[in-house]
């Protein structure tokens, strides 16, 4: 006896109590549930003893009472402990001098230097001029000239000789050689160079040739070992 048959069998032995146990099942589950007149969420929720109030609200309205009533009997006291203490501190912080007239005071060489600052004072007004009339530039040449013309460079005369005669040597040099030749210098390996690209030449075309003779040779060597491969199967 095989496998096949003896899992045959057990199926044919089980198949109708599998068969029954099912119809049972489908049986029970077509009866209509029973309808509840409270919810799952409403059945658990508990209220508490007094006056029917949830218990979160019971403890917090009793809580907000108690917490009240503290407040108010301990307000005034801390706030007058509080003033208490920053009336204390403001008093035994509090300076008989004002913050700048303290270090005047502390100077010992004030009256000294307030003496000689009152003295010298006529002075230095005297002695010094005013910004702008200090700032002021006179030119010899042009003494009616404006700011925009006193900075006028006085080699600008120079300059302009030594342009003018430059301009014609550059014009000249320009016409005598051309931008496209100044790049054509006699290159002193030109003869090495040469040598050497035609001894590469000739290798580069012996590579081509065995490459070509490598590119024949492979088509038929697979043409020959495909027969190889047929005849062997």
């Amino acid at each position: 006896m095989s496998t096949m048959d003896i899992k045959a069998k057990w199926y044919e032995a089980n198949l109708h109590t599998a068969r029954e146990s099912r119809k049972k099942w489908y049986q029970s589950s077509k009866e209509p549930t029973k309808s509840v007149d409270t919810h799952w969420y409403e059945a658990n929720a508990q209220h508490s003893s007094v006056g029917g109030v949830p218990w979160y609200e019971a403890n917090l309205a009793e809580h907000l009472e108690t917490k009240h009533k503290w407040y108010e009997a301990n307000l005034e006291a801390a706030v007058e402990s509080v003033r208490a203490k920053r009336k204390k501190w403001y008093e035994a912080n509090k300076a008989d001098v004002p913050w700048y007239e303290a270090n005047t005071h502390a100077d010992p060489h004030a009256d000294i230097k307030k003496k000689w600052y009152k003295a010298n004072l006529e002075a230095a007004r005297a002695s010094h001029a005013k910004w702008y009339e200090a700032n002021q530039q006179a030119t010899t040449d042009a003494p009616t000239s404006h700011w925009y013309e006193a900075n006028v460079n006085p080699h600008t005369d120079i300059k302009k000789k030594w342009y003018e005669a430059n301009l014609e040597a550059a014009r000249a040099s320009r016409e005598s050689s051309h931008w496209y030749d100044a790049g054509s210098i006699a290159d002193p390996y030109a003869d090495s160079r040469k040598k050497w690209y035609e001894a590469n030449l000739a290798l580069i075309r012996q590579k081509n040739i065995k490459k070509k003779w490598y590119d024949a040779n492979t088509l038929k060597a697979r043409a020959t070992s495909k027969k190889w491969y047929d005849a062997n199967k």
